[in-house]
């Protein structure tokens, strides 16, 4: 096996399953692409799932951000890179982008723990992560929005069901269906009316088959760089929506700031 270090690189072509009715990569597909990517990387350091598996520990997302400078259209041919950054003690940051003769089109940050099946505690970085120059690109330094956690006074725009066909190999509902179970809340005239650039996804708690989601949307009131509790956003400039998963519980297990 060739050398790999900390970026790995991949080529990729839009293909129809992938784009939306215009014909363009939808914003799902490509976070479905960013994980399989992240997947292969990791092989390569035995932390893909059989090394994790034969640890009894497995991988979580927490946050993860992605932004479209342009969307890919169909049968378009591009390179798909992923990179790690320097972990800290109990988290590391995975960064992503599509790119098309050199040129930036998608952009991603993601934030990842692992958690031991057997403590279901946080298992530290420098047990398992490796040894590497992290040179490819500093990290994103834009802050990521701490959205308030009371949607109380937001309004329902629907509710989902946990179904078989979400469970992914961690045994709970796959992060990106929780995306996938927001945008189906909205009609696709709504969808392109919103021309989604970025959004910034948070996961908080597990979710299993058979339990319902109430989602709830509020608009954002941080574009001029404050977020919604007075975090900072960033200064996107754009107006959006936060929303939120709530459970059984009236708990929020995702929220998301779509601009």
């Amino acid at each position: 096996m060739a050398e790999v270090g900390c970026k790995y690189t991949r080529d990729i072509k839009i293909l129809p399953s992938m784009v939306d009715r215009n014909e363009k990569l939808r914003l799902v597909d490509a976070l479905d692409s960013f994980e399989d990517t992240a997947t292969l990387h990791a092989e390569n350091f035995d932390i893909g799932p059989a090394g994790m598996d034969a640890r009894n520990y497995f991988w979580v997302i927490t946050k993860i951000r992605i932004h479209a400078d342009r969307l890919p259209k169909i049968m378009e041919p591009l390179k798909l890179n992923t990179w790690i950054q320097a972990p800290d003690r109990a988290s590391c940051e995975r960064d992503f982008s599509f790119t098309s003769d050199g040129e930036q089109l998608i952009y991603g940050r993601s934030i990842w723990a692992i958690i031991s099946r057997d403590t279901m505690r946080l298992v530290h970085m420098d047990e398992i992560y490796p040894k590497l120059e992290f040179n490819v690109a500093p990290p994103d330094d834009r802050p990521f929005v701490r959205i308030n956690k009371n949607f109380d006074e937001a309004e329902t725009i629907g509710e989902y069901t946990v179904r078989s066909v979400d469970i992914d190999l961690g045994g709970h509902f796959n992060n990106v269906n929780y995306v996938r179970a927001m945008l189906g809340c909205f009609s696709i005239e709504e969808i392109e009316k919103m021309d989604i650039k970025e959004m910034e996804l948070n996961f908080i708690h597990q979710t299993f088959e058979g339990e319902t989601l109430i989602f709830k949307s509020r608009p954002h009131v941080g574009t001029d760089g404050a977020g919604s509790d007075g975090a900072g956003s960033g200064g996107s400039g754009r107006s959006g929506i936060e929303v939120a998963a709530i459970n059984s519980e009236g708990k929020p297990v995702f929220m998301a700031l779509v601009l």
